[in-house]
C-alpha cells in the first residue's frame, strides 16, 4: 500500500505552480464521481484500494452517505509523480518525471446542486468529465460541459462503468466498440453546439470589427472541445473494479509484441480522422480496409478483445488454467488466493486493478492534457 503524502510533503509541492494540477470531477449523478475519487484517493495510501468505489470517501456528511450522492463540493490534496518524462510537445507543456501535486475537488452530480458545481469550476484550472457507457450523455452531463465551456476549463473525458458493457448487457467488444465510438461523438456534436451559439453570438459583431466576413471571423473565435483517444485526453475506465486505459498503455505493449514503433501504431489503434485502421495477420500490414470484412479495427482486436478475455476467464466463465496463463502472459503479481477468490469481483478487481491502475491511467492524463495555474 502506498504511503500517504505528508503535509510537509505537499507543501513543498506548491512552490512550483506548473507542477500543480486543480481538477474537479464532473458528471451526471450516479455516474461514478465519486468511486473514480476513491480509486485516486486510494492511490496516495489515504485509504485502502480495497474500499475504493465502496468507502465514497469524499461525502463526508451523514445525508451524503445515507442517500449515496454528492450533496457538497469536497477537495482532496494528492501526489502524483508522471511515469514518462514528456518535453517535445508542440503547443503543450513539459512534462517532467518528478511529483504534482493534485487538488482534487468531487462535485455533486444532482441538478439540484448545480451551483456547487459552477464554485468547483471556478476554483480549478482542468476538468474530468465522467460518463456513464450505458446511460450515455444525460442532461446533467451536458450541463456541466456547457458551464466548463463558459468557465474556459480545459476537460478530459472519462468513459466509465465498461464492465456493465461486458457482464450486464453482454456485448461483445466489437458491438461495445460502437457503442463507445457512438457516446465520444455524441460529447463532441454536445460541445459543437456550445461553438456554435457563441459564433452566433459574437461572429457578427467580430466580422463587422475586422471587415471580414463571418465565415473568416469565426476562425478568431475560440475552437470547440474535441474528445478523441488519438488526442489523449479520452480514457477507458471501470471505478467499480480500480482499472481504467488509454490508447497510450497499450501502444507500448502491443508495439513490442508486433515489433512496430510505438508512435506508428498510437495512431493506428485510434485515428486521428476517426476512421479504422485494420492489422493483416498474413502480412503483418496496418491498412484502412478490412480483408473480406472479416478484420477487426485494431482497437478492438488489441485493446478490447484482451480486457473482454480476462473478464471471461475471471468473472463470467470462471476457467483456473486460463485465468492463471492470462496473470503469467500479463507478469502480474496476484496470488492465488486473490486470484481464486469465491468471490469473482474480487478476484477481477486484483487482476486488472494491477495490469491497468485507474489512478496512475486518470492523473497521468491529468498531467499532460490538463493545464496548470501557470498556463
Amino acid at each position: 500500500m502506498a504511503r500517504a503524502p505528508t503535509a510537509q510533503e505537499l507543501g513543498v509541492l506548491t512552490r512550483d505552480p506548473s507542477r500543480i494540477r486543480n481538477v474537479t470531477i464532473l458528471a451526471h449523478v450516479d455516474h461514478g464521481k465519486t468511486s473514480l475519487t476513491d480509486s485516486l484517493i486510494a492511490s496516495n495510501g489515504i485509504i485502502s484500494a480495497r474500499l475504493a468505489g465502496k468507502l465514497r470517501f469524499m461525502d463526508s456528511r451523514e445525508d451524503e452517505q445515507l442517500r449515496a450522492i454528492t450533496m457538497k463540493s469536497s477537495s482532496i490534496s494528492l501526489s502524483y509523480t508522471p511515469e514518462r518524462e514528456l518535453s517535445d510537445r508542440p503547443g503543450k507543456w513539459p512534462v517532467p518525471t518528478e511529483p504534482h501535486l493534485f487538488n482534487v475537488m468531487d462535485s455533486p452530480g444532482h441538478v439540484d446542486f448545480c451551483s456547487e458545481v459552477s464554485s468547483a469550476l471556478r476554483l480549478c484550472d482542468g476538468a474530468l468529465v465522467i460518463v456513464d457507457v450505458v446511460e450515455g450523455v444525460r442532461t446533467q452531463t451536458v450541463a456541466v460541459l456547457r458551464q466548463a465551456w463558459q468557465e474556459h476549463i480545459s476537460p478530459c473525458l472519462v468513459l466509465n462503468k465498461i464492465d456493465r458493457l461486458i457482464s450486464e448487457l453482454q456485448m461483445d467488444s466489437a458491438d461495445a466498440y460502437t457503442h463507445m465510438v457512438r457516446i465520444i461523438e455524441q460529447v463532441n456534436a454536445t460541445c459543437a453546439t456550445f461553438h456554435q451559439e457563441l459564433l452566433m453570438l459574437e461572429g457578427d459583431s467580430m466580422a463587422a470589427a475586422s471587415g471580414h466576413s463571418l465565415w473568416e471571423a469565426q476562425d478568431q473565435i475560440r475552437p470547440p472541445l474535441v474528445f478523441s483517444p488519438a488526442k489523449g485526453n479520452v480514457a477507458f475506465a471501470s471505478a467499480t473494479f480500480n482499472w481504467a486505459f488509454r490508447i497510450d498503455d497499450f501502444a507500448k505493449m502491443v508495439a513490442q509484441r508486433l515489433g512496430m514503433k510505438e508512435e506508428g501504431l498510437r495512431k493506428a489503434l485510434w485515428a486521428e480522422d476517426g476512421g479504422d485502421c485494420y492489422f493483416n495477420p498474413k502480412t503483418k500490414a496496418v491498412g484502412r480496409k478490412s480483408e473480406n470484412g472479416k478484420l477487426k479495427p485494431m482497437f478492438v482486436q488489441f485493446i478490447l478483445d484482451q480486457v473482454w478475455a480476462v473478464h471471461k476467464a475471471v468473472l463470467l466463465e470462471p476457467d483456473q488454467d486460463q485465468a492463471r496463463k492470462i496473470v503469467a502472459a500479463l507478469k502480474l503479481k496476484v496470488s492465488e488466493k486473490e486470484l481464486f477468490n469465491k468471490n469473482s469481483e474480487e478476484a477481477l478487481r486484483a487482476v486488472m486493478s494491477r495490469w491497468l491502475p485507474l489512478a496512475a491511467c486518470v492523473l497521468q492524463m491529468a498531467v499532460e492534457e490538463l493545464p496548470s495555474p501557470v498556463v
